[in-house]
């Protein structure tokens, strides 16, 4: 009996077995889970047929899939100095769950320290045949393609090809969670405001900034209000920056370019003897994890769509049709304790 159940247990389920439930030709069910729309199939026959591979749980062959047709269901994924940040995974998680409802698996490449810069791992994704190849950086930047992109349909997500070359990109909208948490902080009632950014020739420290300028004007605050500095996106710059300010402007509230700055400025404000929110209010940038709502007060912020634009990346590489241009995915405002009115003065 046991091994009975074993054989039953390993037997795969094929299209011969979904026609016989249910009472139909083996080539009919082809034709369907196929989604060949180029047969004539009554749509009662269409439902039964799937219905019956729901409840064998059919799993397509792929692989003689691809020898029958010539076509490959597998995705490469180019990771660019990305594995070892703390949002990758969601990126390529992003990624797998768009392609995996079509049928395709990732194959996963990180060109950090590898003597070629990964050229060798992506020209044997090439001479396989992959359906696509997904290109993936760190942040919103300029990046050289690897030799042989040119040859497979491509999307970049969270970078772009240098020389601005005609590309599908997938972004998040920097200029839209610039605005919101800005927005955030004039409704609060700030209108003398610090932004310290990234560098400032740095794509999403201009679009965060721009965003800033956007929701001032929407709030009718004057720009000449608001100190503007530029930094390096780390802690330490962070902390610099808001010493300058905080013992010669004195601002009711500091927009950080990141989380990390944020913390920078938090430490600042603290060796002045100062309280968040009491004294200064502080808001970041990133929503980088096991840090944004771990900090003492948890930090208003804005989150990065890292899952959805390699959701979107994913979809759009295996659309029908190229879609070249910036495909900009939307950033959450995530409100938390470190933002709140300033105190009135006098008190």
């Amino acid at each position: 009996m046991a091994s009975r159940e074993r054989t039953t247990q390993s037997h795969r389920v094929t299209m011969k077995d979904v026609a016989r439930h249910a009472g139909v030709s083996q080539p009919t069910v082809s034709f369907v889970l196929n989604d060949r729309r180029d047969v004539s199939i009554a749509e009662d026959t269409r439902a039964r047929v799937l219905e019956a591979a729901r409840e064998l749980n059919f799993q397509p062959n792929r692989a003689a899939q691809s020898l029958r047709s010539n076509r490959s269901y597998t995705v490469g994924v180019i990771a660019d100095r990305l594995v070892a940040q703390p949002y990758a995974g969601h990126i390529v998680l992003g990624v797998q769950q768009a392609v995996q409802e079509a049928g395709y698996v990732c194959f996963v490449i990180e060109t950090a320290q590898t003597t070629d810069g990964g050229k060798a791992a992506v020209e044997n994704l090439v001479q396989q045949g992959v359906a696509g190849l997904i290109y993936a950086a760190p942040g919103p930047e300029y990046v050289t393609p690897i030799d042989g992109l040119e040859r497979v349909r491509t999307v970049y997500v969270n970078c772009f090809p240098s020389g601005d070359a005609p590309a599908v990109t997938v972004l998040a909208d920097e200029f839209q969670g610039g605005h919101d948490v800005a927005a955030a902080v004039f409704a609060a009632g700030h209108t003398d405001i610090a932004f310290l950014g990234g560098p400032e020739d740095d794509y999403a420290c201009r679009e965060r900034r721009r965003g800033l300028e956007q929701a001032a004007a929407d709030a009718d605050v004057s720009t000449d209000t608001i100190h503007v500095a530029f930094g390096t996106f780390q802690v330490g710059s962070g902390y610099d920056l808001a010493m300058e300010v905080l013992t010669t402007l004195r601002p009711t509230a500091i927009i950080c370019g990141n989380d990390r700055m944020a913390v920078g400025a938090l430490m600042a404000a603290q060796s002045l003897g100062m309280r968040c929110p009491e004294d200064i209010s502080i808001v970041g940038f990133d929503d980088q994890p096991d840090l944004a709502d771990q900090m003492h007060p948890p930090l208003t912020t804005v989150a990065l769509p890292h899952q959805q634009m390699g959701y979107d990346a994913g979809t759009l590489l295996l659309a029908a049709t190229e879609q070249p241009g910036r495909h900009l995915v939307p950033c959450d405002y995530v409100p938390r304790s470190s933002l709140a009115s300033p105190r009135p003065e006098g008190t």
